[in-house]
């Protein structure tokens, strides 16, 4: 493809981009964990410290404080904070530098592809399958570091395999001297570090990719064995530098070895992570079997083995410890930073599909490749997502998110002087300004469960007050409460006070 012809598709797809991930940015509330970043940004916004915001009173939280959660991402909410010098703490502002880092990320699609895979057209599907992705315009729309990680990782892991295996053409002796005798490629050291560092900051999950780079060179260890007949090189000699570090570490610093390995549990069976990873494709075997015919195509037709073995590698262990060994609540976040080398399989395995169509040419003719091409942008990713009554652009009372901006409005409009509340606080950006007394039963760093005494003590020390709670909350409160809320308390039905929420008055 000429170079003018292939930054022209670009630009249309970065447009579809933009629309898809700017459309209605500010229609849906807040949601999860969403609020725990708005408190952190503004917080650091208003006092120039990593301390959450209590909108309630206008004041740095002194409620259920956790500096490390606060300071988590900072690198992100930094961003996020930088907005407020100039644009008001609105939904679409905060939500404005995941936007960014999701088009800096269809861009990067592009490159990395073409990167791997040296193949323009593979590069631009690649961008395409990201402007509409789903997981990607979820993420993209939301108020979390993941938008974030997704390129940086992707960078990093990048910048590994082309510092390990990329040859170095230029002319500088030590750079040179280096490739010759380690077999690494020095111009991409400075880089690698920068990257490595930023990722780890963005999110703890960078650390998997210790276990692609051991698996990758173990695979490519005993590949160079059966190939050379010789058992030392830069593989074997990586793997033995790698054990020793191991030993060295569980010696002197055996605590963070614990550290590590206090995330992984043997077996978990969280199978959900393949719908997850899947949800982009309009059937979950349709994207699994172009990811595997991608990887035969980049391997066999193109002839690039080590860059399949990479990308499938940095696939493929993330969703195997997602499924079987990480000790956490499954999650769509959790996986998403990977997605962007299942991506890259697939649209190598489109290609690979409408190359091996050539072969047919004088039967389908060039009209019918474009035909076979637009048939694969139809039919495989997940459009109906986009006419789904629940999505990232429209959600009703039937979706599983809550509308927290109704359900705290309707509190703020109807609460009496004198009233206190009972919810999650960090969700208090939607009852800014209200400066009402708030009793929160706090939520996973909990150890231990909203009590029935608990909630006697409240209603005895305040005759009237309000509980707000979504069905979720209800992993944190006791049965004997829950069943109070529900028995004893006035059940507040409204319209603004719908789905998977209950609200309560006494």
């Amino acid at each position: 493809m000429k170079t003018s012809s292939v930054y022209k598709w670009l630009v249309i797809i970065f447009l579809l981009g933009a629309t898809l991930r700017l459309f209605g940015l500010g229609t849906n509330s807040f949601v999860a964990d969403e609020f725990l970043d708005i408190n952190g940004s503004y917080g650091y916004f208003k006092t120039g410290e990593w301390k959450a915001w209590d909108f309630n009173y206008g004041v740095p939280a002194v409620m259920n404080e956790n500096d490390a959660r606060d300071e988590r991402a900072f690198v992100y909410k930094g961003q996020v904070s930088t907005l407020f010098h100039a644009l008001p703490p609105t939904e679409t502002t905060a939500r404005l530098v995941s936007v960014f880092w999701g088009l800096l990320s269809l861009v990067l699609m592009y490159f990395i592809a073409y990167f791997y895979t040296g193949k323009k057209m593979i590069g631009l599907l690649a961008a395409f399958l990201f402007a509409v992705s789903i997981s990607a315009i979820i993420f993209d729309r939301r108020l979390r570091m993941y938008a974030m990680f997704f390129p940086v990782f992707l960078s990093f892991a990048t910048t590994l395999f082309a510092f390990f295996e990329r040859k170095y053409e230029g002319k500088k002796q030590f750079l040179l001297k280096a490739y010759h005798e380690y077999g690494i490629n020095l111009l991409y050291a400075l880089p690698l570090l920068f990257l490595a560092t930023l990722s780890f900051l963005v999110h703890g999950l960078t650390i998997t990719i210790v276990p692609i780079f051991g698996v990758y060179v173990l695979v490519m260890a005993y590949r160079a064995w059966r190939q050379e007949g010789k058992l030392r090189n830069k593989y074997t000699v990586m793997l033995a530098l790698g054990f020793a570090l191991f030993l060295l570490a569980i010696l002197f610093a055996p605590k963070l070895v614990r550290l590590g390995l206090s995330g992984l549990v043997f077996f978990d069976n969280h199978y959900s992570y393949l719908g997850y990873v899947f949800r982009d494709f309009a059937h979950p075997l349709l994207g699994a079997l172009f990811t595997l015919f991608g990887g035969y195509v980049l391997w066999v037709k193109i002839g690039r083995p080590k860059e399949a073995l990479w990308l499938a590698l940095s696939f493929g262990v993330p969703l195997t410890f997602s499924i079987w060994l990480w000790s956490r609540n499954a999650g769509p976040q959790y996986i998403f930073f990977a997605q962007s080398f299942l991506l890259i399989l697939v649209a190598t395995g489109m290609y690979g599909l409408l190359t091996l169509m050539k072969e047919y040419k004088a039967t389908l003719g060039k009209k019918g490749q474009i035909a076979l091409l637009a048939l694969l942008l139809i039919l495989l990713p997940n459009y109906g997502y986009f006419l789904e009554e629940n999505n990232t652009y429209h959600e009703t009372s039937s979706g599983e998110a809550v509308n927290y901006r109704k359900v705290f409005g309707y509190f703020k409009k109807n609460k009496e002087e004198g009233e206190v509340l009972i919810t999650r606080n960090f969700r208090n950006y939607y009852f800014s300004g209200a400066k009402v007394p708030v009793f929160d039963f706090g939520g996973e760093l909990s150890e231990e469960k909203f009590s029935l005494s608990e909630l006697q003590d409240i209603m005895i020390a305040h005759p009237h007050g309000w509980v707000i709670v979504s069905k979720n909350d209800y992993d944190y409160i006791s049965r004997e409460a829950e069943v109070y809320f529900k028995k004893e308390m006035e059940t507040v039905s409204n319209a603004d006070v719908r789905g998977p929420v209950e609200v309560y008055r006494w």
